[in-house]
């Protein structure tokens, strides 16, 4: 039989100590080099970013929304307007005009029959928020598609430098 304190390689505990501390070492540098990740994506990022832009690709995609979908859009309207008008207003009537004179109180029936003119630029000013309450009645198909070219690339370029 083998006595276990006999069997023991001198070397060993060191050789383990010597794997232990590389081992702790390299997870050292690893987490060094990945405390920052955009770091090391941003040029792999960059390039992707310069051949999407020279592409004439668009994504599609379709969009399904189910009948009985509740909707509810709150659209604010802010507008300026200037109305033109530009019309002739008739006018075709009688009145009565009371005149006191010596003789008495007499009415007199007066016809007006004549146009006016308008002519006159309106501002208008229109404020408000149009609110949208319903649900949908069938099913809506929104077919997608943007180009590549109109998505705010340089602005995600901008994002990864660090």
């Amino acid at each position: 039989m083998i006595q276990s304190s006999s069997w023991r390689a001198p070397w060993l505990a060191p050789a383990a100590l010597a794997v232990a501390l590389l081992s702790l070492a390299l997870n050292g540098v690893l987490l060094y080099l990945i405390r920052h990740p955009e770091r090391m994506l941003a040029p792999v990022l960059d390039r992707v970013i310069t051949r999407l832009e020279e592409q004439d690709a668009t994504l599609k995609y379709t969009v399904r929304i189910p009948a009985g979908t509740p909707v509810r859009f709150d659209v604010p309207i802010d507008q300026s307007y200037r109305i033109r008008l530009n019309t002739n207003v008739p006018i075709n009537t009688t009145f009565q005009l009371p005149i006191n004179t010596p003789f008495g109180n007499r009415v007199v029936r007066v016809p007006v029959k004549t146009t006016i003119p308008i002519r006159q630029d309106l501002p208008i000013h229109l404020r408000d928020t149009f609110r949208l309450r319903t649900q949908t009645q069938s099913e809506l198909v929104v077919p997608l598609e943007v180009p590549l070219r109109d998505l705010p690339l340089d602005e995600l370029r901008r994002s990864l430098t660090p």
